[in-house]
């Protein structure tokens, strides 16, 4: 039901309402071992905040070679088709293989790698292509291989080897690995060495780009500012034995650093914190890194990187009620268009015991008087009101709320204002609730303006 915003309607409404040691990781499982991972410290904004982790990517492979392995060499990471996926070794036994882990942390199952010489590795970071099934891992001598993801292929989908392809004058080791995925380009680092642009249809290296003085172990493509992101060491050379810092670096498509930069975690045994591949993600209106950490337990973390949207932000003024109380609207969750749950309004510092409800338009703030008294009328006709409630608490004090979830109430309306929902929707919402002695026996909170992701 849609709720004109004139002042006839809200009164009937008020009657009803450098030491290259990439390849030393731990030479056997540290089990049991307690881990104390650290947050990041005084990180810029929002930048370099951690998301999730650790994940242990180690100790809790079942797979085998054989019973009691561990696969203690894990080295790059990617996501794609809503998983988690690592590759690595089993310590010197030659086996190796790619990982896949629910995006929770949940170890799913594993698929054998193909290699093409003698190595103590494998595959290296790791690219994917969603909308084609791709993945690649980098790997010694130029070598990019190539897996295919069928998501029919049982409960979780099956990867199968594919192809490899010979990088013409590359890094010699494919180590750090992204994919730009507007053109298909790849890029490659290895260490402190140059930058690597190439395709792979056709097999060309398209450009090569001095080194930045980074040891980089990871990269990704960042499709929010059309850059890149290294996962370094952050002394030169990338030695583990004498720092315990792992950095994220960005910079632009020729390598060049850009400034944004932020430690990543430290944990485990002191001495011993070495990077790994890393991946690009947006999530819920965040952009988010994905990093594999070396130590005595290999392990992804999430970091934030940006905002894609604004977050909900406050407006306007709150109307001063009978009691002196100031109702503030803010909202928790995540605003998905695609989700029917899990983004809620909230209306604090309302009279207790009083009837109020939220509701919203799509057309754009507003700043209009409510009448004679102190409130705003901050959201622009028409609008939507949702569902009434008792805003609880004590009589004459202002310790009441009124809350709805915006997403719950679209999804048992389908026919209320701004439907469909779709990403990028910017809602304006406010509060409104009875305050008998004012003027129009009714108040409003502040605006709340937020928007869609996807």
């Amino acid at each position: 039901m849609r709720l004109s915003v004139s002042c006839s309607v809200f009164l009937a409404l008020s009657s009803i309402l450098a030491a290259q040691s990439e390849d030393c990781a731990p030479a056997s499982s540290q089990a049991g071992n307690p881990i104390n991972p650290v947050p990041v410290a005084s990180p810029q904004a929002a930048l370099g905040t951690l998301l999730q982790g650790p994940i242990d990517v180690m100790n809790t492979v079942t797979t085998p070679p054989t019973p009691g392995t561990a696969w203690n060499r894990e080295l790059g990471c990617a996501r794609g088709w809503g998983y988690y996926w690592v590759s690595g070794g089993a310590g010197a036994t030659g086996a190796f293989a790619i990982h896949q882990y629910t995006t929770a942390g949940v170890f799913v199952q594993s698929f054998t790698q193909t290699v093409f010489s003698a190595t103590a590795w494998g595959a290296r970071d790791l690219a994917v292509d969603e909308s084609n099934f791709k993945l690649w891992g980098g790997m010694e001598g130029n070598v990019l291989a190539e897996y295919t993801f069928n998501p029919g292929g049982g409960p979780n989908g099956t990867l199968t080897f594919t192809t490899s392809y010979t990088i013409p004058a590359g890094p010699g080791t494919v180590r750090a690995l992204a994919r730009n995925p507007n053109n298909g380009h790849f890029f490659s680092k290895n260490f402190n060495g140059s930058l690597y642009e190439f395709t792979i249809s056709p097999l060309a290296m398209v450009s090569t780009f001095g080194g930045n003085g980074k040891s980089t172990y990871g990269l990704a493509y960042d499709t929010i500012n059309n850059t890149l992101w290294q996962f370094d060491q952050n002394i030169a050379g990338g030695g583990a034995t004498t720092t315990d810092g792992v950095d994220v670096n960005e910079t632009n498509l020729s390598g060049a650093l850009t400034g944004r930069t932020f430690h990543g975690v430290v944990y485990g045994v002191t001495g011993t914190n070495i990077a790994g591949g890393c991946d690009f993600f947006v999530e819920s209106g965040v952009s988010k890194l994905l990093c594999l950490h070396q130590n005595t337990a290999d392990e992804l973390y999430v970091y934030e990187l940006d905002q894609t949207t604004p977050p909900p932000t406050s407006y306007c003024t709150s109307g001063t009620t009978t009691n002196g109380c100031l109702a503030t609207m803010s909202a928790t969750g995540t605003p998905s268009a695609s989700a029917s749950s899990g983004f809620t309004l909230t209306c604090s510092a309302v009279e207790g015991q009083k009837t109020g409800l939220i509701f919203y338009g799509i057309t754009g703030q507003n700043n209009t008087p409510w009448g004679t008294g102190t409130s705003f009328l901050c959201v622009k006709a028409p609008t939507q009101r949702m569902t009434s409630a008792n805003s609880g608490g004590n009589t004459n004090l202002c310790d009441g709320s009124i809350s709805q979830d915006f997403l719950a109430f679209i999804a048992a309306n389908p026919s209320a204002l701004g439907t469909p929902l779709t990403s990028g929707q910017v809602f304006d919402s406010q509060c409104w609730f009875r305050d008998p002695p004012t003027a129009k026996t009714t108040s409003l909170s502040n605006g709340l303006e937020f928007t869609l992701v996807p």
